[in-house]
């Protein structure tokens, strides 16, 4: 059973539907990717988890528990950072500490500082003074120091520099491996969730196409680069396990799928592009895989993924 398990999860605003019939299963101790374009429902669907927004139907279980059910305690267990969101900008950050831990039963000061300290922050500047990034950090370490089971985090990195976001990854990585804490996390920023993620969904359309271990993505998608000698005549049509397909001259790059089936891809793919051609194959990287499943018909392409 999964620390985090929706079924059949709808959401509607107005005639719009923003999530349709999503079955979602998060392991619990996970870091959990959700990818997806814009409009594509990943903030509607944290807000549900959160409890900040009810679905039109369906059902959410967090910790084994109907989510409409939780005990106060239970509820404190889930912390949740967004874009943009507002902190009182007239405190100190030491004066929200103190606000917000009698009401988390598992808020560790020690903790809080520690996290104060790696972030850089000043604990009685006044909130209203602090950078973007400096905010996103300070809003982190409100989450972190209650010791969450749950930490839900949409779009975290935005407007973040290198060093920042670095900063603030390694806080994550360190949290969920020294507490086991399960985070989903929504990002833009793929090059950070690859280093972070060891499972991945994509929400497209409100439908939740795909939801597989990161190892498995891996395995199951292969970056191809081809370049066919002067005067070749590339094929007229590819299979359909050939995925984001791109021509340039006598380049030819795609995603390959179902890689791990067996046999030498290299080997394979030599009946379409005859010798001389170089055919070099690697690992995808997860923003190449986003773009490849985001084009055309994101649907059919993941079931191809995910079979």
């Amino acid at each position: 059973m999964g620390i985090v398990e929706a079924r059949g999860l709808s959401h509607r605003y107005g005639r719009r539907n923003a999530l349709l019939d999503v079955d979602l299963e998060v392991p619990e101790g996970a870091l959990y990717a959700l990818l997806g374009p814009n409009g594509a429902g990943k903030t509607t669907l944290l807000q549900i988890l959160m409890g900040i927004r009810r679905p039109t139907s369906g059902s959410v279980a967090l910790f084994g528990k109907d989510a409409s059910r939780l005990s106060v305690e239970e509820r404190g267990a889930i912390t949740y950072v967004a874009e943009g969101q507002p902190l009182p900008g007239w405190m100190t950050l030491r004066q929200l500490e103190a606000y917000l831990a009698p009401l988390y039963p598992r808020w560790d000061p020690s903790l809080a500082a520690d996290l104060r300290s790696r972030f850089g922050l000043e604990p009685d500047q006044k909130i209203r003074t602090l950078s973007r990034g400096q905010r996103i950090k300070a809003a982190v370490l409100c989450a972190l120091a209650p010791r969450p089971r749950l930490l839900l985090l949409d779009e975290p990195f935005t407007g973040m520099d290198v060093m920042v976001k670095d900063e603030l990854v390694r806080g994550l990585l360190q949290s969920a491996g020294d507490e086991g804490c399960t985070i989903v996390i929504s990002s833009h920023d793929i090059g950070e969730l690859e280093a972070l993620a060891d499972w991945v969904g994509f929400l497209d359309g409100g439908r939740l196409t795909l939801s597989v271990p990161m190892d498995t993505l891996r395995e199951r998608l292969k970056r191809v680069d081809v370049v066919t000698r002067s005067g070749a005549v590339a094929p007229a049509a590819f299979p359909a396990e050939w995925l984001s397909v791109e021509r340039a001259g006598p380049r030819i790059s795609f995603l390959l799928s179902g890689a791990e089936r067996g046999g030498d891809a290299g080997n394979d793919l030599r009946r379409w592009f005859p010798e001389p051609a170089r055919i070099e194959v690697r690992e995808a990287s997860l923003r190449e895989i986003f773009v490849a499943l985001a084009r055309g018909n994101a649907e059919t392409r993941t079931e191809e993924v995910a079979s």
